[in-house]
């Protein structure tokens, strides 16, 4: 097993950049996980680059909430809280339920053949155990239809929302059942769209994102991350 999350970086160009990106994907993967110590030397010697890009790279991701810091002590791992879940899976079934409001009425006949192949996709992996790729096509599932609202400004917020939903969403992809659950509720907000019900579909997407916070909230996220770097390990 590695035990250094990060690989060197080998161009010169942009490496507050690179370690910036590098870092991040190891947060939200939980190759390093919440609570965790960033020490400068070691992610430094990991990436093989100074330590001055790997300090401008801490430093941007304390600014945007994925690390903290604190005095004395140094960085680390922002936690991962049962507040958190509720507030941002709130704002995402918002924004998220305008979204498929608005694909309701923009879908094509190709576009509901597609989602309809992605749930069946998804039930698929998810029956035979693949956490994997059952949350790689639920992703596609809800890109397509964020896609097809045709808003770019609501995607644009939902893409900056994106960063902070990926490791809460992970963490749901490993909770028992859960994937399975969202090949119906799925099924449920394409059923509205191809009816064009509007309210429905809007309707049926927010539920279906709180239901998923509902799920997590109350688990025991420390035992979710063990199951995630079971999977990880070779």
């Amino acid at each position: 097993m590695n035990n250094n999350p990060l690989s060197p970086v080998a161009s010169p160009t942009s490496l507050e950049k690179m370690a910036y990106e590098a870092i991040k994907q190891a947060i939200l993967s939980f190759q390093f996980k919440p609570g965790e110590s960033l020490v400068e030397n070691d992610l430094a010697r990991q990436l093989n680059i100074s330590k001055t890009p790997v300090r401008d790279a801490l430093s941007r991701l304390e600014k945007e909430g994925f690390i903290v810091k604190i005095p004395y002590k140094g960085y680390y791992i922002a936690e991962i809280s049962h507040q958190s879940v509720i507030e941002i899976f709130e704002i995402r079934a918002v924004l998220e339920g305008l979204a498929i409001r608005l694909a309701a009425k923009n879908c094509t006949d190709q576009d509901v053949q597609t989602a309809s192949e992605l749930i069946e996709k998804h039930a698929q992996a998810a029956r035979a155990g693949n956490i994997v790729e059952a949350s790689r096509l639920n992703r596609q599932f809800h890109d397509l239809l964020i896609d097809r609202s045709g808003n770019e400004r609501l995607m644009q917020i939902l893409g900056n929302l994106e960063d902070h939903l990926v490791r809460y969403r992970t963490l749901s992809n490993f909770q028992s059942g859960r994937l399975e659950k969202s090949v119906s509720e799925h099924n449920e907000i394409l059923h509205a769209i191809v009816t064009h019900d509007l309210d429905a579909a809007e309707s049926a997407a927010r539920e279906h994102i709180l239901s998923v916070s509902a799920d997590l909230a109350p688990q025991d996220f420390q035992e979710l991350v063990e199951r995630i770097k079971l999977q990880q390990e070779p």
